[in-house]
């Protein structure tokens, strides 16, 4: 189970006008999260592809968790701040 404030590492799997989703367990199934675009980025950006790509490895900081909806809210730039990626 993934807990907030852990930094880990995941894979950019789909890109979406206001940020990319990325699957921080390695597995086919594993849980998902998004990352906006405000967070993919220190400048601002028009769009995720902007900065990254599907497939892409990202460290990313685990921000929120909601095990019943199976959402969480990611950040890689706070990652980067506390000198994990």
């Amino acid at each position: 189970m993934q807990k907030v404030g852990q930094v880990v590492a995941g894979v950019v799997t789909k890109l979406v006008p206001f940020g990319a989703f990325v699957r921080v367990e390695d597995r086919e199934d594993g849980l998902e999260g998004l990352v906006h675009n405000t967070d993919l980025s220190e400048k601002p950006i028009t769009g995720p592809e902007d900065v990254t790509r599907v497939g892409a490895p990202l460290i990313v900081k685990i921000l929120d968790v909601d095990p019943t909806r199976r959402r969480i809210t990611l950040s890689p730039l706070q990652a980067l701040a506390h000198g994990e990626a």
